[in-house]
């Protein structure tokens, strides 16, 4: 987040009394102070493997993260329980003290290993298709793997978003600011590389991406990429170009092409469908423009 940003927020937000403490335990949405206390937390407090992946399962995941065994495989195989437990167990544990979920902890290693990539993204793979963990899990933040690897602060691993969205996670996924990750992506570090900035806001934007829906703070994607206009031009044209058209049968806001089941049409023109409610609201804003009662 830019420093500009920051103050300005600084200087719209009342004071709060509320403990760190309270902060973390809780899961509610958060603005002005009690936001940016979190998030300066949160970015002063990494997690670190050899002090935070200290049980068994924290032990086994660094262990096959690392290229060293397939100890994860092995946990899983001498799990004391039936298969719908062992994915609750691995979908609800955190790490460290922002509290990072199973996928979270994948994008570190991710990061910091860039030479064990092929290994790493077929544990993804493993987790995510062959035991269907959610890959939903949020840290202290709100924030989920999904929304951190297109986020440029600092990961931006758009192979492993891919994954994760093809396993059913959302772009639109919010955090505790009430923000997706375009929001992180639009509040540009100009100490790095911009282009990342501009090709992760048009993976978001093609993904289904909402641009328009408010924070807490009362801040949406487009206000922040018009705020960066002049600096990074490009993010402003993804957002004007869109996501572009749908084929048949897929969803008509994120592409992906979804069982019947789960699919619905618009209830008024029933011309264009949807994976789900989340795309179909987000959808409305462009597609209203064009919807007509069917005959």
């Amino acid at each position: 987040m830019s420093a500009d940003f920051m103050n300005m927020l600084q200087n719209m937000a009342p004071r709060s009394n509320r403990s760190l403490q309270d902060l973390t335990d809780s899961n509610d949405k958060l603005s002005g102070m009690d936001a940016m206390e979190l998030r300066g937390f949160a970015s002063q407090s990494p997690m670190v493997p050899s002090r935070d992946l200290t049980d068994e399962l924290g032990r086994s995941l660094m262990s096959t993260l690392q290229g060293r065994s397939n100890a994860l495989k092995e946990y899983v195989e001498n799990f004391d329980g039936d298969r719908a437990a062992l994915v609750q167990e691995l979908y609800k544990k955190r790490w460290g003290p922002t509290r990072i979920p199973l996928y979270n902890v994948i994008l570190t290693f991710l990061h910091l290993m860039a030479d064990n990539k092929d290994f790493i993204l077929e544990t993804t793979r493993y987790l995510a298709q062959e035991l269907s963990v959610p890959v939903d899990g949020t840290d202290v933040t709100g924030g989920s793997a999904l929304y951190w690897a297109i986020s440029t602060k600092p990961f931006a691993q758009a192979e492993f978003a891919q994954m994760l969205f093809d396993a059913g996670g959302s772009v639109n996924q919010k955090n505790r600011f009430s923000a997706t990750t375009a929001s992180e992506i639009a509040q540009v570090d100009f100490t790095t590389d911009t282009k990342k900035n501009v090709q992760m806001m048009e993976w978001y934007v093609e993904h289904g991406g909402d641009v328009e829906g408010k924070d807490s703070d009362g801040m949406n994607v487009k206000m922040l990429v018009e705020m960066m206009r002049k600096r990074v031009p490009g993010m402003e044209q993804v957002v004007k170009k869109g996501k572009g058209p749908r084929k048949e049968g897929e969803c008509a806001n994120c592409g992906r092409k979804p069982s019947e089941k789960v699919f619905s049409a618009c209830a008024r023109c029933r011309g264009v469908r949807y994976c789900s409610q989340e795309c179909q609201k987000v959808d409305w804003k462009s597609h209203k423009k064009s919807c007509k009662a069917a005959a």
